[in-house]
Order: C-alpha cells, then structure tokens, then sequence
C-alpha cells in the first residue's frame, strides 16, 4: 500500500557531456531507492525516461494528487539520496496539502530543490494577484 505519494526517478539523468552509452546515474538513483523502499518509507517508486532536468541529473519528482509538486536534481545515486528522498515522500504524504517547509525537508533536499509547484486547488478563481505559499 502506498501513501498517495510518489517517486518519479528520472532514468535518462546523466552528466552533461558524459558518455550517452555510460550507465545512467539516475538509473542506478532508481535502483537504490527501490532497494531501500522496503525499509524506509511507503511511497511508490517508479522510473520516468526523462523529467527535463538535465543541466541538473539525477532529477526526481516527487507528486501526489491535490498535493504540492517538488522537483529535485544534483542528487547522488547513493543510500543517502534514497533515504532522504523516501523521507520527504513520507512527509509529503503526511501534510494536508503535501507543503514542505524549507526547514521541515530533510537536510539534503534544501539546497537540491529545483521546482515547488502548487496544487490545481490552489489557483485563485480570480486573478486577483499570485498564489501565496503558506507561512
């Protein structure tokens, strides 16, 4: 049973310039954090062929429906990257409206976020101004 949250894991992450026919980091991020996921945290896991984050590899989204969207990159395809990403999932999973506070995501993921995107539920049904992140 999964929490609602997911893990996509980009498979195609590789290092810019890198060798196109080198084993992919984000590859093995995939394999790692499946290897752990059985012993650290509920949230499925799942490979994605690309997320866009090239400049950036080893990219991971982490998603939820009616939830706030991350996006990770420069992580490492190592125990550590698996066990913080599986506990950010299971914080995301636990939050109403899966917010993350900078100070609540574990240490690693701080300064690796690429993109934090609003819940549809979110958008105001005017256009009254921009949507606020909650304090």
């Amino acid at each position: 049973m999964t929490s609602g949250s997911v893990l996509l894991v980009c498979t195609g992450c590789r290092a810019p310039g890198a060798d196109p026919s080198a084993p992919r980091p984000g590859a093995a991020l995939l394999q790692v954090v499946r290897a752990v996921s059985p012993v650290r945290g509920a949230a499925k896991v799942e490979g994605i062929t690309c997320l866009s984050g090239c400049k950036r590899h080893c990219a991971v989204a982490l998603i939820a429906p009616g939830r706030v969207t991350y996006l990770f990159g420069d992580l490492a395809p190592d125990a550590s990257t698996a066990h913080a990403l599986l506990g950010a999932a299971d914080a995301h999973a636990a939050a109403p409206d899966g917010w993350l506070p900078r100070a609540e995501r574990p240490t690693y993921l701080r300064t690796n976020i690429l993109a934090r995107i609003p819940p549809l539920h979110w958008l105001p049904s005017a256009s009254d101004g921009p949507i606020g992140w909650p304090t």
